[in-house]
């Protein structure tokens, strides 16, 4: 092997890395220089800490409903594994998107260790991109309930484009799942494979809008710890501006949440201090909440999948 083919990967994992911290550090310097630091020193200093530890007492529950979900597609797909591995496993991939560049290096962990007896990575990342794509499907399809009821909920029209960009989106996915394109037919294929019946259907849809149900209430909660009124917001605005979360570029969603928050909660009236306040309570109390799985990496990674 050549010198550059060795360190070619190294310089394109460094430059990704670079990307990530770059991009969360440049939107939070930008979003931070326009915010009155008194006020928001206000909102923290008056907040209500028991709010915020039922909004990280809701992580280990997002945990579950995520793993169970996974585990289940993995089954589907011929791969087993035990329920307190998936819980255990799901709980660190949640951890590692928190705190490392990307926002899917804790999604690559998972499958490396999920590789674990299966002999390679094909099937697991297989089951990890199925995991993601219903769960993607889910937070499209509350995102798309809560655009359709902003209006008659706040009196005031959404977000300018919004709704044209979640049909689009929706309509594009409806059309690689009909006529999928090459390399994404074996994707789409073990999707179908997934949901491939009514009662596999019923159990994903139920466990991915429970998934994002609780997203939505910790929200609540981080609202009410600042004594902030986010009211049906938390179903009407709050899907579309996690929605941004789904870019892998930046360091566990920071800066992207704030200057989404910032851009979508103006739409009712909120402050930018406001939005931050709120944005970044939920990025903390989340990354507390996850804390727990930190004892997974004090184990060895398993030599196999219990069945």
């Amino acid at each position: 092997m050549s010198l550059g083919q060795a360190t070619k990967p190294r310089w394109g994992s460094w430059l990704k890395t670079s990307l990530s911290i770059g991009v969360s550090v440049g939107l939070l310097y930008l979003v931070f220089g326009s915010i009155d630091t008194d006020r928001l020193t206000a909102l923290y200093k008056g907040s209500r800490p028991i709010w915020f530890v039922l909004a990280a007492l809701l992580v280990p529950l997002q945990i579950v409903l995520g793993a169970l979900r996974w585990r289940r597609v993995s089954r589907d797909l011929q791969m087993e594994l035990s329920g307190l591995r998936a819980v255990e496993e799901y709980g660190l991939s949640v951890l590692l998107n928190q705190v490392l560049p990307g926002g899917m290096a804790g999604d690559a962990a998972r499958v490396w260790r999920h590789k674990q007896g299966h002999g390679s990575f094909a099937a697991p990342l297989r089951a990890a991109v199925v995991d993601r794509v219903i769960g993607h499907w889910a937070h499209l399809l509350v995102t798309a309930v809560g655009l359709l009821a902003w209006l008659p909920v706040h009196g005031v029209p959404s977000p300018e484009g919004s709704v044209t960009l979640i049909a689009v989106i929706m309509i594009g996915f409806a059309v690689l799942w009909i006529w999928p394109v090459p390399g994404l037919r074996s994707v789409v294929a073990d999707t179908r494979k997934a949901l491939g019946s009514v009662h596999r259907v019923l159990y994903h849809a139920g466990m991915s809008i429970g998934l994002v149900a609780t997203l939505l209430l910790s929200f609540w909660c981080c609202s009410q710890g600042l004594g902030l009124s986010l009211g049906w917001a938390a179903i009407t605005a709050v899907p579309l501006l996690m929605l941004v979360m789904v870019v892998p570029l930046s360091l566990g969603g920071w800066g992207l949440r704030e200057v989404s928050a910032a851009v979508v909660l103006s739409f009712l009236g909120w402050t930018t201090e406001e939005a931050f306040a709120l944005s970044a309570a939920y990025g903390l109390v989340n990354l507390l909440g996850a804390l727990p799985a930190l004892g997974v990496l004090f184990r060895p990674s398993p030599s196999k999948v219990a069945a």
